[in-house]
């Protein structure tokens, strides 16, 4: 839980954005079924949302993952991202009754948590990496993992 705590205190902008923004689209998908039971009408607005949400997710993504792949080279981290937004998007992506709404709400559940961690993964090889500017990452995590 310490290098947890060290890493998202460390992690860049984007990389926060990123786990702040899957996290609330995993919230989104998860609570809009019940809406919709007490509020029809947001029905209407659900496909537009979720693709909003996706294209939001996709640009900060880059924003985060592309710098980090510069820095680590860690083309894992970016493959993951990939899956990631490949489920999260698929509720966009595949026609209207082209899959069940639980199928859809675990795709995008699963990709949202695929990308926190994936960002998380980011952010962590950014504290270790000395191209971050944070001096010196060793000794952090040393004590992190000490603590």
């Amino acid at each position: 839980m310490t290098i947890l705590r060290l890493t998202l205190s460390k992690a860049r902008p984007w990389d926060l954005a990123g786990i702040g923004a899957s996290a609330l689209c995993i919230l989104h998908c998860v609570a809009t079924p019940l809406l919709v039971i007490v509020l029809p009408a947001l029905e209407i607005f659900e496909r537009q949302t979720h693709a909003g949400f996706a294209l939001s997710i996709l640009c900060i993504g880059l924003l985060a993952f592309v710098p980090g792949y510069r820095r680590h080279r860690r083309w894992q981290i970016v493959f993951l991202g990939l899956i990631g937004f490949g489920m999260l998007s698929a509720g966009v992506l595949v026609p209207e009754g082209g899959m069940s709404e639980a199928a859809e709400v675990a795709l995008t559940v699963l990709g949202g948590t695929t990308l926190i961690t994936a960002h998380l993964r980011n952010a962590y090889f950014c504290l270790l990496c000395r191209a971050c500017g944070r001096q010196p990452c060793a000794a952090e995590l040393a004590d992190a993992v000490g603590a």
